[in-house]
This record gives C-alpha cells, sequence and structure tokens, in this order.
C-alpha cells in the first residue's frame, strides 16, 4: 500500500481503539510498509540484473522473489483493511422482541 493511502487509512481508526487493538494495527502497518520496501528494493536490484550487470539466473531468481512479495503486498493490504473495517465499524446491539439488547 502506498504510505499515503496507509496514512490515510490508519488516521481513520478511531483514538477510542484499546492497546490491544492499536498494537494490531501497528503490527499490520509495519507488515504492509516492510513489503512495500522490499518490493521496491528487490524490483530496482532486478531492473540492475537486467541492465546486465547481473546473470540471468540472479534475474529470474529476482522476478521469482519479487512475483512472491506481490502477492504478499495484496494480502497484507486486505488484512490491514479488514481490520480498519473492524475498528471502525460500530457495532450493531442485537434486540429480540422484548426490546432488551442481547
Amino acid at each position: 500500500m502506498h504510505p499515503h493511502r496507509l496514512q490515510q487509512v490508519v488516521g481513520s481508526v478511531p483514538d477510542t481503539v484499546d492497546a490491544d487493538q492499536r498494537a494490531k494495527l501497528l503490527a499490520h502497518v509495519q507488515a504492509s510498509d516492510r513489503c512495500r520496501v522490499r518490493i521496491e528494493r528487490v524490483g530496482a536490484e532486478l531492473e540492475r540484473a537486467l541492465d546486465g550487470v547481473g546473470n540471468s539466473d540472479r534475474a529470474v531468481d529476482l522476478a521469482r522473489e519479487l512475483d512472491g512479495l506481490e502477492r504478499v503486498q495484496q494480502r497484507m493490504d486486505r488484512r490491514l483493511t479488514a481490520l480498519v473495517e473492524e475498528l471502525t465499524s460500530t457495532p450493531r446491539a442485537v434486540v429480540y422482541d422484548d426490546g432488551v439488547p442481547a
């Protein structure tokens, strides 16, 4: 997730979340951001390898690593988005026929 978008998503979480929820959110954010940084690094290294600086075997290895990282990034971003949705949604009280919340 792009850093600006990541900041927007995290900024939508209310300050009222408890410490455990905040820690979980931070872990998701850090994992997503670390993945993005690794994608950038591996992508740049792949470009150098394809420019003739490295050998073809190394280029293939880097391409495979990049492919895996990009798929992991999508998964991490989905998990982060789901967590933010969970933290920002207001719980609905279940009301039974007697009018008393569950």
